[in-house]
């Protein structure tokens, strides 16, 4: 016994350090999962927000699976697999579709086993007709800020206010379709730097594709020291100079009729502003405080980009009592939002959606008049009243009431179901519509939104995807008041690859809209030169491998249906004079298809009813009107209000572009789809069109002139 004493202690300490050895490899393997949602955790409902993911583990190496869902509800559920080697950290985003869910919930699974999880992920969900702004300051209480609303009601203003949103470059989105949810974007160029050539490429397919940049310059060899940058902005910079800000800046607010602006500042106007001169190519300058420009703004592509030459988060700007206005009227916020006493309630407002819908759904299927069925209820308790209680008393069989009820209630269900058989029953349908920018740059680019119409003639889950740059699945939004349409739908998100499950209920139609960015090949080219004042030559190469059907040019504020039938391989040259259309009359402003694209859609929305009433025709003028939601009309002479009838998402509307005096070229091609069908299924039935939408740029008389220096 006293031989063995002295072992006791050794055989502890060997104990103890296994436990510590064990206790350290436990600490070693825990997982970090972080997650960011939307814009500094707002979004728009209606829109697409990021939900960015980072991941770091410190233990063994494995295959996870991330699942997203509404902690309510089981629509939509969102899937990534990533792979997680021992100590690594992924940080990646993913586009969401915004249809209110404000509390989300997800997990981390190794296989079955949940690794980490989080079960209240909030979302501040506003409005659809609320203005957000993105902000990547230099600073972290640089950028951007709006004025106050002025709504009565306190709920009013947190709920519609327009707000900004500050953002942080770890966690920017990588993905241009996340970025759609945005109203415009202020980023500093110290921050634009270091921007992952991933959010690079992001930000800079998001100001093609239609949405505004406000840039502004911490130094100019930010902007011409960063390539992507520099191709972006196309501009001239001077050197940073002292410049007096006068009254330049607030003359300059004060063209915009705001009611509200404050008084002038008279240190500001004293004070001296360190910038640099700014010429955009295609641009126009904004103020000029001492004969020098140094602001301006210009189209690129689908969006625009505004340059400010100084920077806005230092003195004597960033103390100037009126800056508030300024940012509004930088940003085009309509400043009717922070004028009026209570917002402008948008109920009934619908989404565009549903007008492709109207297009899109299954010509198979008619629906019961009203008439019908009334008659048929009618039928149906004169027979359990009054005719079974007079035969049953004539014949003295009171009692088998008992048995003639229940026959009436199964003859007359199969009744209904043999008519919903007849009028409704067919085969299995896929009818797609192709919306498609083509966005210039170094590489061409195409951002397309597919809408895929599914008619089923069983209860089943179908397949979509495809393989893409970026992409997401969404179901179609009803507007605020409907949120999204359809059953369940699972997306799996996967390196250049979407998948995703639809269930489709028996006899219906369901309405599902891919949205997606890859590289062009090839297709057409277009030249337009502008002659005169309303006078065009418009050459147009087609490349595809389907005929052009249909051609619109939207330039000057109006609409120009051209006489082209281009077939694949042919060149075309017209002569484009806008004031002889008979689409030019007015300006866009006068769209008026709303009321019928109004009656269309909420009859479609209806399970009995008129059938040709909640249909419309998939032709030309149909088609691009639907790219001009935000000016359509429900009825004649409605004046525009700064909330519109109807919506659309992921920059699909063309309006901003147009109203700022873009040119747009539009191409209707039947029977063509610019990528492999969405649906993954095979069906007999079924068609496709597609509209391309190409942004041109005009040669304007002076830029043949020698270019001027900035001083």
């Amino acid at each position: 016994m006293r031989a063995a004493t002295p072992q006791l202690p050794r055989r502890l300490a060997k104990l103890g350090l296994a436990c510590l050895l064990a206790g350290g490899g436990l600490a070693k393997g825990e997982i970090q999962f972080d997650v960011f949602m939307g814009f500094a955790g707002k979004a728009r409902q209606g829109e697409w927000f990021p939900v960015t993911f980072e991941i770091f583990n410190d233990g063994p190496t494995f295959d996870g699976q991330i699942e997203l869902r509404p902690r309510f509800g089981d629509n939509p559920v969102h899937r990534h697999n990533v792979e997680l080697a021992t100590n690594t950290r992924k940080r990646f985003t993913i586009p969401v579709f915004c249809n209110g869910n404000t509390r989300w919930s997800a997990k981390l699974q190794n296989g079955r086993k949940t690794v980490a999880k989080h079960d209240e992920l909030l979302l501040n969900s506003t409005d659809p007709g609320t203005v957000l702004v993105g902000a990547l300051s230099g600073q972290q209480a640089g950028g951007p800020v709006l004025p106050k609303t002025r709504f009565k009601r306190e709920w009013d203003n947190d709920r519609y206010a327009p707000r900004v949103a500050h953002l942080q470059q770890d966690t920017f989105p990588d993905d241009p379709i996340a970025l759609s949810g945005l109203h415009s974007l202020y980023l500093n160029s110290a921050r634009a730097i270091n921007l992952r050539p991933e959010q690079a490429a992001a930000l800079s397919t998001w100001v093609l594709g239609g949405g505004h940049l406000m840039l502004a310059i911490d130094q100019p060899g930010d902007v011409t020291g960063t390539p992507w940058l520099a191709s972006l902005v196309r501009g001239q910079f001077g050197p940073v100079q002292n410049t007096a800000a006068g009254q330049a800046l607030g003359r300059w607010i004060a063209d915009a009729d705001y009611t509200n602006i404050g008084s002038a500042d008279a240190n500001f106007a004293t004070g001296q502003l360190a910038a640099a001169g700014v010429r955009l190519a295609n641009g126009t300058s904004l103020f000029k405080p001492d004969d020098r420009p140094i602001a301006a703004e210009a189209i690129r592509g689908l969006g625009q980009v505004s340059v400010l030459g100084f920077n806005p988060e230092r003195e004597p700007f960033k103390s100037w009592t009126n800056r508030a206005w300024f940012w509004v009227r930088l940003a085009k916020v309509p400043a009717d939002w922070f004028e009026t006493e209570a917002p402008l309630h948008p109920y009934g407002r619908l989404h565009i959606d549903g007008v492709y819908g109207a297009m899109l759904d299954s010509r198979q299927v008619s629906k019961l008049p009203i008439v019908w069925l009334l008659l048929l209820l009618a039928a149906y308790l004169v027979i359990i009243g009054p005719v079974d209680r007079i035969w049953l008393k004539r014949i003295n069989k009171q009692m088998l009431t008992w048995l003639t009820f229940p026959a009436y209630v199964a003859i007359f269900s199969l009744l209904i179901y043999f008519i919903g058989y007849k009028l409704r029953a067919g085969q299995l349908e896929l009818n797609e519509l192709h919306i498609v920018d083509v966005l210039p740059g170094q590489q061409e680019l195409l951002r397309g939104r597919s809408y895929a119409s599914i008619y089923s003639p069983v209860n089943d889950d179908y397949r979509l995807g495809g393989s893409f740059e970026r992409g997401g699945i969404r179901s179609e939004y009803g507007g605020a008041s409907r949120g999204n349409v359809g059953d369940s739908l699972r997306m799996q998100h996967n390196t250049r690859k979407l998948e995703a499950v639809a269930r489709v209920p028996i006899w219906t139609s369901r309405l599902l809209c891919s949205e997606w960015i890859t590289p062009a090949d090839g297709g057409f080219s277009a030249v337009l030169t502008k002659n005169d004042v309303d006078v065009y030559e418009l050459a147009v190469d087609n490349q595809l491998d389907k005929a052009i059907t249909g051609a619109v040019l939207v330039a000057d504020g109006k609409i120009t249906e051209l006489e082209l039938q281009s077939p694949p391989g042919s060149t075309h040259t017209l002569r484009i004079q806008t004031a002889a259309s008979p689409y030019a009359e007015g300006e866009l402003g006068s769209i008026s298809r709303g009321g019928r694209f109004q009656q269309a859609v909420n009859t479609r929305n209806r399970a009995f009813g008129d059938t040709e009433g909640g249909r419309i025709d998939p032709v030309l003028m149909n088609i691009i009107t639907c790219s001009f939601p935000t000016l359509l009309r429900t009825g004649k002479n409605q004046p525009l209000p700064f909330v519109a009838d109807f919506s659309g998402s992921g920059g699909l509307d063309l309006s901003p572009h147009v109203e700022r005096g873009g040119t747009v070229l539009l191409l209707l091609a039947e029977d063509h789809a610019p990528i492999p069908s969405t649906g993954l299924f095979e069906t007999q039935l079924g068609q496709a069109r597609t509209l391309y939408r190409i942004p041109l740029e005009l040669t304007e008389p002076e830029q043949n002139l020698p270019k001027r220096e900035l001083n």
